[in-house]
């Protein structure tokens, strides 16, 4: 007995590594299940992309009277003052990646080249603006929260304060 070497063969034909039925069928099941998911947020999605489209179109006339008006107006800016204007547009919220950290690095380093006294800020959300609000206080003119929103009762309905 002690000069004999048995060999172990397992019955089941399973190699070290591959995957089994049970783990190929979990795996498929997976796979479907992010498939519906994906399918759905891109459903969503759509939806949310043609009523911003719906709006939009419903708002252009608006601006190409303001665009006829300040062609009519003939207003011409002052030759001797060179001032610029930026307006960041961000989200409200941080649920847009790397966007809010990409204007606010634009517009620090825009205003390091340029003279800080000329350039005055309007931020359209909270996200930027809070960024560079301790750097830039004195150059904020204004700043925008939650446009886009559908109003509240309490903020559509005309009170009057006693």
């Amino acid at each position: 007995m002690l000069g004999q070497a048995s060999i172990f063969v397992p019955l089941c034909g399973q190699v070290r590594g591959m995957a089994t039925l049970k783990t190929i069928r979990m795996r498929l099941k997976s796979v479907k299940n992010i498939q519906k998911i994906t399918k759905s947020m891109k459903m969503v999605s759509a939806a949310k992309y043609s009523k911003a489209e719906r709006d939009l179109k419903a708002a252009r006339p608006y601006g190409l009277g303001a665009q006829a008006f300040y062609e009519k107006a003939e207003v011409v800016p002052e030759e001797n003052k060179d001032k610029k204007l930026v307006v960041a547009v961000s989200s409200d919220r941080g649920l847009c990646g790397a966007i809010h950290s990409n204007i606010s690095k634009t517009i620090r380093s825009m205003l390091a080249t340029e003279d800080k006294e000329n350039v005055k800020l309007i931020f359209v959300g909270d996200k930027v603006r809070q960024q560079l609000q301790r750097l830039f206080g004195k150059n904020i003119l204004m700043h925008f929260s939650d446009i886009g929103k559908k109003p509240q009762i309490g903020r559509a309905s005309c009170r009057e304060r006693v």
